[in-house]
C-alpha cells in the first residue's frame, strides 16, 4: 500500500510528522511524501530540508509559488497545484493520499486526487474560524473520503456535512510533537539563529506569531504594526516569527522589517525551527501572541498563556491558556500584562493527548489486503494496476 503525504507549508509538517513516522514504521506501508509550494522556499525556512534532516526521502517536488502574496496569487497557485500534482500522482500511483488542514493549495491537492480517483484522507476538517479558511476547508472535506478530526465538535460536523461513516476523532496530530517536546533540553540563543538584538533564552522572554487574515489582508501591515507596539511597551525581549505564504504576508513582513530596524529595542525574528524545537521555544516563553492556531492547539497542552489577536481563530474551540482580543494596542497590552502575571494554565486534552499520529497509521494501515475488518462501508483503493474494494471498521 502506498501512501502520498502532501506537505505544503511550514505548519503542515508539525501536523503530519507524526503521522509520516507512524506510516514509514508499520509493515506493508510505503510512505511517498510530496512536498509543494512554500514547504520548498527558502524565504519561508525550507520545510522540506527539516523534513529530509529527520530522514525522510521526499517522492516528488511541485514547485507553484506565485510572486505577490495577494488574493490573485492564491487563486492561481491552487489551480498551478493541481496541474503539478496531478502529473506527479499519475507517476507515483498512490493508494490514498493525505491532506491536511485548510490552506489554498490543500484545495488543489485535494481536488487533484478526486479527479484521478485517488482516495483523499483530509486531516483536520470539521474546525470553524472563519474567513475563506471556513470554505477551503470543508470543500476540502467534500472532495475526502475519509477523515480524521481533532475534536468531537469537528466530528459531527463532517458527518453533518458528508453522511461519511470514516470520520474519526483522533486528535491533532500536532499534539505529539508538543508532548515530545515536554521532554526536550532547552533551546539555546546559538540554536535559534534568526537575526537582530541577542536573547538570553534562559531568561523571561515572549513569542510573536502573527499571520494575515486573508478577509483582512489589505490591513495586515498596520494589524502587525499595532502588535509590536503593544509589545514593545512590555518590559520583555522578543522571539517574533515571520509570517507564512498568505495574501498579506507582504504587509506583515514589511512591518517587522520597519520594526526591525531601530524601533523595538529588544527584538530578535526568526524564520524557522523543526517543530519539536519550535514548541520547547514557546513552553520557555512566557507568553505567545498573535494569532496562530499554536496558541489554540499545542499551547492549550503545553499551558502556555496565549493572547489570541483578531478574527483569524474565531469560532475554533478554546482551552482556558487563550484571551481573545481586538487589534487595539491597550486592549493586547493589558491582556499580555495579565497573561504574563498568570503564568502557567493547566494541560488540556481538548485537541488531543499526543498519540494521534499512531491512530491514523492503524486505521490507514487498514486497508492493506488482508488487515481489515469486516463492518463499515466499501472503501475503493488502488493497489498495484488494479482497484480493489475492501473494507475499513466504522470506529477505531
Amino acid at each position: 500500500m502506498r501512501v502520498a503525504v502532501v506537505v505544503t507549508a511550514r505548519p503542515s509538517w508539525a501536523k503530519l510528522q507524526t503521522i509520516c513516522e507512524a506510516l514509514r514504521d508499520t509493515p506493508g506501508v510505503e510512505l511517498q511524501i510530496v512536498a509543494c509550494a512554500s514547504a520548498l522556499l527558502e524565504r519561508y525556512g525550507r520545510v522540506v530540508d527539516v523534513i529530509t534532516a529527520q530522514g525522510f526521502p521526499i517522492a516528488a517536488e511541485c514547485w507553484t509559488v506565485h510572486e505577490g502574496e495577494n488574493l490573485v496569487t492564491s487563486a492561481k497557485e491552487t489551480g498551478a497545484l493541481i496541474s503539478a500534482l496531478s502529473d506527479h500522482l499519475r507517476h507515483l500511483r498512490p493508494s490514498c493520499l493525505v491532506v491536511c488542514a485548510d490552506r489554498h493549495e490543500v484545495l488543489g491537492a485535494a481536488q487533484a486526487g478526486a479527479y484521478l480517483h485517488i482516495p483523499v484522507v483530509h486531516i483536520q476538517g470539521g474546525e470553524k474560524t472563519g474567513s475563506i479558511d471556513d470554505k477551503v476547508r470543508d470543500s476540502v472535506t467534500h472532495l475526502a473520503d475519509m477523515h480524521f478530526t481533532c475534536t468531537e465538535f469537528a466530528r459531527w460536523r463532517v458527518y453533518n456535512l458528508t453522511g461519511s461513516q470514516h470520520v474519526y476523532n483522533v486528535g491533532c496530530s500536532s499534539i505529539d510533537v508538543a508532548k515530545r517536546s515536554m521532554s526536550e533540553p532547552p533551546v539555546t540563543a546559538e540554536e535559534l539563529g534568526g537575526a537582530g538584538t541577542p536573547i538570553d533564552l534562559t531568561q523571561p522572554f515572549g513569542v510573536i506569531l502573527q499571520h494575515p487574515v486573508t478577509n483582512e489582508a489589505d490591513a495586515a501591515y498596520q494589524q502587525m504594526a499595532i502588535t509590536l507596539e503593544a509589545a514593545a511597551r512590555v518590559m520583555l525581549p522578543w522571539v517574533v516569527l515571520w509570517p507564512g505564504q498568505d495574501a498579506g504576508s507582504a504587509g506583515i513582513s514589511k512591518a517587522i522589517r520597519v520594526w526591525q530596524d531601530g524601533v523595538m529595542p529588544t527584538f530578535h525574528t526568526v524564520r524557522n525551527l523543526p517543530p519539536t524545537r519550535f514548541l520547547r521555544l514557546v513552553q520557555q516563553a512566557s507568553v505567545l501572541v498573535g494569532n496562530s492556531s499554536c496558541g489554540i492547539r499545542e499551547c492549550s497542552y503545553l499551558g502556555v498563556p496565549v493572547v489570541n489577536i483578531g478574527t483569524r481563530q474565531h469560532g475554533r474551540e478554546r482551552a482556558t491558556n487563550v484571551v481573545d482580543v481586538p487589534h487595539e494596542t491597550d486592549r493586547i497590552l493589558a491582556a499580555l500584562q495579565r497573561q504574563i502575571a498568570h503564568g502557567r494554565y493547566p494541560s488540556s486534552t481538548l485537541y488531543g493527548s499526543g498519540d494521534t499520529g499512531q491512530k491514523i497509521a492503524e486505521v490507514l494501515s487498514g486497508l492493506c489486503e488482508g488487515r481489515v475488518q469486516e463492518r463499515g462501508d466499501l472503501w475503493l483503493h488502488r493497489r498495484g494496476d488494479h482497484d480493489r474494494l475492501t473494507r475499513v471498521p466504522r470506529s477505531l
